[in-house]
């Protein structure tokens, strides 16, 4: 993404870029190297049908390499988030064909630590929701291949009773849903959902949850229109709607989203050192409502507090301990028989 932006800075570090999308350029790219006439820069538009030409690529790979990779069925977003930057440009899909015999590669690379534990998969897909046609094929198909998995959807994938059912028979266990802030309306993702308010959150975590279904949910600090109150406002959601889980991400004006050229128009980017530009240490930005290391101070607040009301850091705890307490009481017979 970075180096699409910015292919200077790559150049730094590497003898030729590939800005966009690799597979138009690829072979050509191969070509100028052995006939030593390699290019700096590269540029490759994207493909509506972009997965075609590497799928063959993809059938030879070893399983385990996607079974721990994950898969990744779509590129792009029908959103337009302003502090996200889309590598991909325009949403587009492999075809369902080609989706089904990834799934079925990666089961095969599957590690089970028991004989009777389903294989686990992982779709990488910015949101598994973002075409309910396409998803709901795709459920379809995966049904009968009895695995688990987890993956990232908008929270609309609430609203379609049909589409939670054939998510959780075809194994769903856990969704990632970017929620990212506490005023919904604010937020194009949320408001077109019908969903306006925390209250229309907590309305749609309970419908997931009652198929059975966890919900990780993503929250982002450092908006300009978050005060103290509001912080304190997030960590009583995350509290109150028992999340599995909370990530929490400080607010980063990558290059190509519109909060960069925002921030960077308004002259409040602190620093241009990429490598702090991790969204968990470092606040790179001058927040409106508050100096940074205060910012800092309520993502280390926040972040401590919500983890230990996570149900997965219980769960964690729990195995953890009962590991120990199983460990003591073996030693202490074993000690005991001599």
């Amino acid at each position: 993404m970075h180096v699409s932006y910015f292919p200077q800075d790559a150049l730094l570090h590497c003898d030729s870029v590939v800005i966009g999308e690799a597979e138009p350029v690829w072979q050509q790219v191969l070509d100028d190297y052995e006939n030593k006439s390699l290019k700096k820069i590269y540029k490759g538009e994207p493909l509506e049908d972009y997965f075609s030409p590497v799928f063959d690529y993809f059938m030879r790979v070893e399983p385990s390499i996607l079974a721990t990779s994950g898969i990744l069925l779509s590129r792009g977003c029908k959103y337009c988030c302003e502090f996200c930057a889309r590598p991909f440009g325009r949403l587009r899909f492999i075809k369902l064909e080609q989706a089904v015999k990834l799934v079925e590669k990666a089961i095969r690379g599957v590690v089970k630590p028991f004989f009777w534990q389903k294989p686990g998969i992982i779709f990488r897909d910015d949101n598994i929701f973002s075409d309910p046609v396409y998803a709901k094929k795709l459920f379809k198909q995966i049904i009968p291949m009895g695995i688990n998995w987890v993956g990232n959807s908008s929270i609309d994938i609430a609203f379609d009773e049909e589409a939670l059912a054939l998510a959780k028979a075809s194994g769903c266990q856990e969704l990632f849903i970017g929620f990212e802030t506490i005023y919904p309306e604010k937020l194009k993702k949320t408001s077109i959902a019908g969903i306006n308010s925390l209250y229309d959150y907590f309305k749609a975590i309970k419908k997931i949850r009652s198929y059975g279904i966890r919900i990780m949910g993503g929250f982002i600090l450092g908006f300009d229109y978050y005060t103290h109150k509001d912080y304190l406002r997030l960590l009583w959601f995350i509290i109150r709607s028992r999340l599995y889980h909370a990530s929490l991400t400080i607010l980063t004006p990558f290059p190509g989203s519109l909060t960069y050229e925002k921030l960077n128009k308004e002259g409040r980017i602190i620093t241009f050192d990429w490598s702090k530009y991790d969204s968990l240490q470092h606040v790179v930005f001058k927040p409106k409502n508050m100096p940074v290391w205060v910012l800092q101070l309520w993502f280390i607040f926040i972040r401590i507090i919500s983890l230990l009301f996570s149900p997965l850091y219980l769960q964690i705890l729990v195995v953890l301990f009962g590991s120990y307490i199983i460990f003591y009481y073996v030693v202490a017979n074993l000690m005991g028989s001599f």
